[in-house]
């Protein structure tokens, strides 16, 4: 019998990285691709965040 697994999920860049992935991105003609990739980023962002802070229990 062979079990399929799922693919492992990918690893979340850090906050800072996709920071300065927006710097650069902003530095980019404004145009409908470049909001796409914003919103991405956005996403990544908030997906990574923020490790100093920590949820009350």
């Amino acid at each position: 019998m062979i079990v399929e697994l799922a693919p492992l999920p990918t690893p979340l860049p850090h906050r800072d990285e996709v920071n300065a992935r927006i710097r650069l991105l902003m530095e980019q003609p404004a145009g409908e691709e470049r909001a796409r990739e914003y919103a991405r980023l956005l996403a990544l962002w908030e997906a990574a965040g923020r490790p100093e802070l920590v949820t009350a229990a």
